[in-house]
């Protein structure tokens, strides 16, 4: 079958226009993981590994019509069909991937750090499954349908002979692999939706008295919780719930979470007939005044986080249709009816095919969308301060050049006769707004002072802070304790230029190191000077002046007492030091004493032993006894 130019430049151009607009969005989903640690979710994750999929299978859809114009066994068009074989299915698989941490996560609880040792994995299925069929093809051929790689009316793929395969080996698994990925999500979404219910309708009973749990388990409870107002929840449906909830959260924005509930709460392990320790959590401090304020919370949680949850489900299921529906019936109607083409469908598929990396960076970008914001604001912050530091350094060329100029007139002065001294004082001279000694110092202690603070926010201290999630979501809690971190130097930051800027810190700290260095150079070289009118002086000179006499004074007299103390100082160190040598001779003398007793009691002991005083009072008190009988 043959199509018309008109036909042909249209199918390319869709292709090659599509798949631009889907190389933008993989660019931006690459570019934002890589350059920032917030993006790296474990949903984000995944995201970033099928990008690279995406990326290569628009490489081929952009090589377009170009591959079949070249021959079909030429190693463009067979370069092409291997890229489409091999990664354009690789997207559903990643799809699944996803539906499968879901699942994980949700039935058999896993946390972030046993997904992400499974992402390997996933990355040996997902590109690993399709480079098996797409890398044998290049090795079968037979005499009566040609090689499997040919022309396929759009781009080089499977050959129309071969037109079976494209339904046993790309489409059949591909719809196969989106069936399974529902089931998933709606197993899940039917369990997430029950408990919101449930949830509902206990924040909505009666509230008198103590009201048993709709959640009450028919199997050996798993955990216990107990709240000061001695409502209990137990369970393993709630407890598969919470871990729902927690496990969203690489779904789901951090705004959709509410805060902690306001109750102190005890979590005991084990059976329902252990005897466990009680282990008493964090005590947060809101009103505790309404004792069913945790269920409305929980309520309230779990339905934003069904919201979210069934919005990215959405989404997804969204771009698989769209992705896939019409190139399924494309194909299926090239099988049924081979010898008639349908420019509409075709188009339609070359329309849509090449979408696959937009589609996901709509879904990574609004499951980012925060973060993202996060993003732009530092942007402006950054422009913001880079706009002033520009102005900041042009002022300070200005104020270089003035200095320069002042410092030529000077020497010129100096140069020339010295005339009489003039009745105004003149004008002080610039100072420039470049940092000098004790204006870089200022900024050097500053941040020692900022990089010490950070690093007493360490991430052990700040997930001790917050122990559940530091337990179900550590990955989560990490991101959030490196958006602090970086939120807070960057505030510290921009509020200290701030305050340097408000100030003129900078320019006052560098008159200080003029007149400094202007005083030592006075005093260094004050020999021979000659006499200054004190009309011609400036009104801070004349201030300091007249105050040096009582500078002076002052100083005089704080020497006084140094003095005076020193004295002191040194009468009470050598009174301390005839007492010392007083102890010493009391302790040389009860020494002495204590050798002459222990002498004593050694010499009254071997007398004893010699003389056998004991065995002799024995044996006297034994005859005054008989005695005393007769």
């Amino acid at each position: 079958m043959s199509l018309t130019q008109r036909e042909l430049f249209a199918l390319s151009t869709t292709e090659r226009i599509c798949s631009t607009v889907s190389l933008i969005g993989t660019s931006v989903i690459v570019v934002s993981f890589l350059a920032s640690s917030s993006f790296r979710k474990p949903i984000n994750r995944l995201v970033f590994y099928a990008s690279w999929g995406n990326i290569m299978a628009n490489v081929a859809t952009m090589i377009s019509h170009s591959g079949i114009d070249y021959g079909t066994s030429s190693c463009l068009c067979q370069f092409q069909a291997f890229l489409i074989q091999w990664f354009m299915p690789a997207d559903a698989l990643w799809t699944l991937a996803m539906a499968c941490n879901v699942y994980l996560t949700f039935f058999h609880k896993y946390d972030a750090e046993q997904l992400r040792q499974l992402e390997w994995k996933y990355l040996l299925f997902c590109y690993g499954l399709p480079f098996i069929p797409a890398f044998v093809y290049f090795f079968i051929e037979t005499e009566a349908r040609g090689r499997i790689y040919g022309s396929a009316i759009l781009w080089c793929w499977v050959a129309l002979p071969w037109d079976f395969l494209r339904i046993a080996v790309f489409y059949g698994p591909v719809w196969f692999v989106i069936s399974l990925t529902f089931a998933i999500y709606l197993r899940a979404g039917r369990v997430i939706f029950q408990k919101r219910r449930q949830l509902a309708e206990a924040g909505c009973s009666d509230s008198s008295g103590d009201i048993d749990s709709p959640m009450d388990p028919a199997f050996p409870k798993k955990t216990e919780i107990h709240v000061t107002s001695e409502i209990t929840h137990t369970g393993s449906e709630f407890d598969r719930l919470n871990r729902l909830i927690i496990a969203s959260a690489s779904y789901i924005p951090h705004r959709y979470l509410s805060p902690y509930s306001p109750y102190t709460v005890t979590i005991e392990g084990g059976s329902a007939s252990g005897n466990n320790d009680n282990v008493p959590m964090q005590t947060l401090r809101r009103s505790q005044h309404d004792p069913y304020a945790q269920r409305r919370a929980a309520a309230k949680d779990v339905n934003s986080a069904a919201w979210a949850y069934t919005k990215y489900a959405i989404l997804f299921f969204i771009a698989l249709l769209v992705t896939w529906v019409p190139s399924t019936i494309n194909r299926l109607y090239s099988l049924i009816y081979p010898s008639n083409f349908n420019f509409a469908m075709n188009y339609t598929s070359s329309f849509v095919l090449p979408l696959q990396g937009f589609w996901n960076s709509i879904i990574y970008v609004s499951i980012s969308w925060p973060a993202f914001k996060a993003a732009f604001a530092n942007i402006k912050l950054r422009n913001r301060n880079s706009l002033h530091r520009a102005s900041l350094q042009d002022h300070n060329k200005k104020n270089r050049l003035e200095v320069k100029m002042a410092e030529e007139t000077q020497s010129t002065h100096v140069n020339q006769p010295q005339q009489a001294a003039s009745p105004s004082p003149p004008p002080p001279a610039p100072v420039p707004i470049t940092p000098g000694p004790r204006a870089s110092r200022l900024q050097q202690v500053f941040g020692q002072a900022l990089a010490r603070t950070l690093r007493a926010n360490s991430y052990a201290n700040f997930s001790g802070c917050f122990p559940t999630p530091a337990k179900h979501v550590p990955a989560s809690l990490e991101s959030v304790w490196r958006q602090l971190n970086a939120k807070l130097e960057e505030s510290a930051k921009a509020e200290f230029d701030d305050i340097i800027h408000e100030r003129d810190a900078v320019r006052h700290l560098n008159e200080l190191d003029r007149l400094v260095g202007e005083a030592r150079h006075r005093r260094d070289n004050g020999q021979g000077e000659s006499r200054v009118a004190p009309h011609t002086l400036t009104p801070d000179e004349l201030y300091r002046a007249h105050l040096t006499p009582y500078l002076q004074e002052a100083q005089s007299s704080l020497d006084a007492r140094i003095r005076a103390t020193e004295s002191e100082n040194a009468e009470l160190a050598q009174h301390i030091q005839g007492q010392r040598a007083e102890i010493e001779r009391l302790l040389s003398g009860l020494e002495a004493i204590v050798a002459d007793v222990e002498g004593a009691a050694a010499a009254a002991s071997h007398f004893s032993k010699e003389n056998d005083l004991r065995q002799e009072a024995f044996k006297m008190d034994e005859e005054v006894k008989d005695r005393s009988e007769i």
